[in-house]
């Protein structure tokens, strides 16, 4: 019977259960440090609304999209989002 938590630290642990510990101290101080290492960016919801309305009103539409992909050549799925039917437009303009 243990009587003293004293007892307890200086018995060695069966392997497996070191390990297991092992693990979960590294994923913690992993963890820890992703947290601290973590960039903030401001979000639409931090921004003014006069800063968020400019913000989508300089994204073109999907049809300007569209047109630009026709006069690059460009063949599009229409399965695409907005997203990435502008990065598709970007590389093909730095291609070109």
């Amino acid at each position: 019977m243990i009587k003293s938590a004293a007892i307890i630290k200086t018995k060695a642990l069966a392997p497996w259960k070191e390990l297991r510990l092992q693990k979960r101290k590294l994923k913690k101080a992993q963890a820890l440090e992703r947290k601290q290492n973590k960039q903030v960016t401001p979000t639409p919801i931090g921004l003014s609304i006069a800063q968020a309305v400019m913000a989508i009103e300089t994204l073109p539409t999907r049809e300007e999209m569209l047109q630009q992909a026709d006069a690059i050549g460009l063949k599009v799925d229409k399965r695409w989002s907005e997203a990435t039917l502008l990065s598709k437009i970007n590389n093909a303009m730095e291609t070109v």
